[in-house]
């Protein structure tokens, strides 16, 4: 059985304005101002996976990113083995987050939300917790790795104080083991983008 290509997910978004859900290589962006309506959410409560949580994550970035592996600094990392944080809504696992310490940072390898509950502030939660985690262990830097195509994560982790710091030219496309993936609206997956915020 062949392994699918990095990106073959293809993860699913849901319309912010309509509701359907679509694949993620048919979303598209839209300039919109925050005329929404305010919605009461339920609470968001981020904590480390337990086993069976951890398997749930575990298909949920395979579905996402199309495999339990990412790219990361070039190189292939499984992720099978690395910590897991889960975001729970209503007793439901609503998004996760994988990470390890590298290089001297916490490192987000993997940040993932559930289609129906994209826009209920469960990225910002699993984040806002990954900053709080690196700090009490004495990370003076959190960096996260995304795809050149994953324009709704760059938007996310510089809205947040992330700053581009690296952009590793066909990082991706060497190990997609020449199947050229597409990811969002169409863009093809080749770089790797790395993304940091000094912690004070």
């Amino acid at each position: 059985m062949s392994t699918p290509p990095f990106g073959a997910g293809p993860p699913v978004l849901r319309c912010g304005r309509c509701g359907r859900f679509v694949d993620w290589a048919d979303s598209r962006l839209q300039l919109v101002c925050g005329c929404r309506p305010h919605l009461e959410l339920p609470p968001v409560l981020v904590r480390d996976a337990t086993p069976a949580e951890r398997a749930h994550a575990l298909d949920r970035f395979a579905r996402d990113f199309g495999a339990h592996r990412l790219v990361a600094y070039g190189q292939v990392v499984p992720l099978d083995d690395v910590p897991v944080l889960v975001a729970e809504i209503e007793r439901e696992i609503a998004g996760a987050l994988a990470w390890r310490p590298f290089d001297g940072a916490f490192h987000i390898l993997a940040l993932a939300t559930d289609p129906m509950w994209q826009r209920a502030g469960v990225g910002g939660h699993l984040v806002a917790e990954a900053e709080l985690l690196a700090r009490r262990q004495g990370h003076p830097r959190i960096i996260a790795t995304i795809g050149n195509d994953n324009i709704p994560a760059l938007y996310f982790y510089q809205r947040r104080g992330y700053r581009v710091s690296a952009i590793l030219r066909d990082a991706v496309a060497a190990h997609a083991r020449g199947q050229h993936a597409v990811g969002f609206a169409g863009i093809p997956l080749l770089d790797e983008i790395q993304l940091a915020k000094d912690l004070p």
